[in-house]
């Protein structure tokens, strides 16, 4: 299989030409992040909402941004071969109760391990159903999700009710926790002095912003927050650069072929939906040992959240990262002082309206450039040009995705428009931070535009004998 052409060849350009970034590609994130700066910087002026560059902040995105982006990698895994699971909430409530349980016997180490056999519990079900019984995918992963919550309320009843320091809503304390590790002579790692504390505290404009950004994601950063984000770029190693990846891809793209070049569908699948489940595990245990152990309804959504991120990373690892990094950021927000959800909602409002000009440009520069005839009729076109019927074909075909490209960027536009009005004009309510990552994740779906595509064969069964 290592020299057979991928089989998954139309989802070329969907897939990353080579995993190492490019220096156009570097100087853009660059760009981009400076860019990104000085957007912080000026939403923390405007709105006067020191906490949005605070380092407290940071550190808190960051610790929530590994849970979001490690159960949207396992949603990944699965739907690359071609498995619909909307059943990660679930995966994550399994996950969230064995951690508990796990850490309650064994420690924070075993918390990590009792997640990733909750999720796997949960992804056995899933891969029984779907993969070997047929059943409609997105029935099951409903179906997961509620049971997995009833499940998780009766066995607290039954395993942690009545015992020192567990309810049925929560089991004992986790004693310890997993070591830290801060940057040295970054953020004081190794007995080293904290420049970014030094910075953050000058009150210097610029410097002071850096040092609480810098500061917040390299200060204290848990190792299951290290291996978590470390998930990423290995996903991106397997799926994109090894000869099992190339099958697990081809079983979301082409089953069919893969069969025939000797791939075993059912296997990757199987083998995808429960990596994914373990991921999801992984991801409710880690937020168990944030909270020293289970908490009923301690997923908050998040498993949905993951969902949403991984359609909008475009169901890539990069995408992916960076969706759940928005998510984490805003759920961060919505821990701190209704003037720090302010400020979000003024750099919302001003990414939403820098895209949706972007894209209305690009579409006025398609009509510019002469390809976007294709509303005059074809064949006076045809006559009057010169041009072959299949040349009229092209024509308008470029001028309808010029009104494609024109009309998605209205609904950011129109949004960021009313983000500015709301940040200028509403004031809002002390409780509305609490809703931040929920209300980003619908907003950041609606303008995710028409360029998203996922695996062809994505919720599609495949039997095992193709009938004659």
């Amino acid at each position: 299989m290592s020299t057979v052409v991928d089989p998954a060849a139309p989802a070329a350009a969907a897939a990353p030409a080579k995993l190492r970034p490019s220096r156009s590609s570097l100087r853009a994130a660059l760009r981009w992040g400076l860019l990104g700066l000085a957007l912080v910087i000026i939403a923390q002026y405007v709105a006067d909402a020191p906490g949005i560059a605070a380092s407290s902040t940071w550190g808190s995105a960051l610790r929530l941004t590994v849970p979001i982006a490690v159960v949207a990698i396992g949603g990944l895994y699965s739907e690359r071969a071609g498995v619909i699971n909307v059943g990660l909430e679930g995966m994550m409530i399994g996950g969230t109760w064995a951690a508990g349980l796990f850490g309650w016997f064994w420690g924070p180490w075993a918390a990590l391990g009792g997640g990733i056999v909750g999720g796997l519990v949960f992804g056995l079900l899933m891969a029984l159903l779907c993969i070997e019984m047929g059943i409609n995918q997105l029935v099951v992963g409903v179906a997961i999700n509620v049971i997995a919550a009833a499940l998780a309320r009766f066995l607290s009843d039954i395993v942690f009710n009545g015992v020192d320091g567990g309810t049925i809503a929560r089991s004992p304390r986790i004693d310890g926790s997993l070591p830290s590790i801060s940057i040295p002579f970054l953020s004081g790692g190794l007995g080293t002095p904290d420049w970014m504390a030094g910075l953050e505290g000058s009150g210097i404009p610029v410097l002071s912003q850096i040092g609480g950004i810098v500061g917040g994601l390299t200060r204290d950063v848990s190792l299951a927050a290290i291996i978590g984000l470390l998930l990423i770029p290995l996903t991106a190693y397997i799926l994109w650069r090894t000869p099992f990846g190339l099958r697990w891809r081809a079983a979301g793209e082409q089953p069919a072929a893969l069969q025939a070049l000797g791939g075993r569908v059912h296997r990757t699948r199987w083998i995808a939906v429960l990596t994914g489940s373990a991921m999801a595990g992984f991801a409710g245990g880690y937020l168990a040992l944030i909270s020293s152990g289970y908490v009923e309804n301690q997923t908050a959504g998040r498993g949905f959240i993951g969902l949403a991120t991984l359609i909008f990373g475009n169901w890539m690892p990069s995408g992916v990262f960076l969706g759940s990094a928005l998510f984490g950021f805003s759920d961060a927000v919505g821990l701190g002082r209704p003037e720090t959800f302010r400020a979000l909602v003024f750099i919302l409002a001003i990414v939403f309206v820098v895209i949706g000009l972007v894209r209305m440009w690009r579409g006025r520069r398609l009509s510019r450039s002469g390809l976007a005839f294709g509303t005059a009729d074809r064949s006076g076109l045809a006559s009057s040009s010169g041009l072959a019927s299949s040349d009229v074909g092209v024509v308008a075909g470029a001028a309808l995705a010029a009104r494609k490209a024109f009309r998605s960027g209205i609904a950011p536009l129109a949004l960021g428009v009313a983000l500015v009005l709301v940040f200028l004009f509403v004031p809002l309510p002390a409780e509305l931070p609490t809703a931040a990552p929920y209300l980003v994740t619908l907003a950041v779906l609606v303008v995710a535009g028409t360029t998203m595509r996922p695996p062809a064969a994505l919720g599609a069964l495949f039997p095992r004998k193709n009938k004659r």
